[in-house]
């Protein structure tokens, strides 16, 4: 089954803790992320975390290694829109949750966003749904 994995989750990925462990195995599964993703975890990583450059370059190319990672495109953004206006979500969750739909996968692990919403992608005959799960929710 593939998963979009948000940059929320991801973030911990980096940290020395059981959050850390669970990340490893989402990434270890069918794992789909956007560039959105790539550069927003490499932002946080530099800003927030400090981190020096290099080393977010090498987390970076492990995560394009490892996942199958989305192109932004302009169906994405009309997508998000619509789902924006649907769900009442931000533009930028809207992005990821649009990248996740379009991207067939049935889950996208965020922290943030509303644990167990399920989302149908626009369309008359979609019949694709995907299901918001919280990864570190027992």
């Amino acid at each position: 089954m593939k998963a979009f994995i948000d940059t929320n989750v991801l973030i911990y990925w980096v940290d020395d803790s059981a959050r850390a462990d669970v990340v490893e195995q989402l990434l270890a599964q069918e794992a789909v992320i956007s560039v959105q993703v790539l550069n927003e975890f490499a932002n946080v990583l530099r800003r927030k975390r400090a981190m020096a450059l290099p080393d977010v370059e090498t987390l970076c190319t492990t995560l394009i290694d490892t996942c199958d990672v989305l192109d932004l495109s302009v169906r994405t953004h009309q997508t998000a829109l619509t789902l924006m206006a649907r769900y009442n979500l931000s533009v930028y969750d809207a992005d990821i949750v649009a990248a996740a739909a379009l991207s067939d996968c049935a889950v996208l692990y965020s922290e943030d966003m509303q644990d167990g919403l399920n989302i149908k992608l626009p369309g008359p005959t979609s019949a694709n749904a995907l299901a918001i799960r919280n990864p570190f929710r027992a």
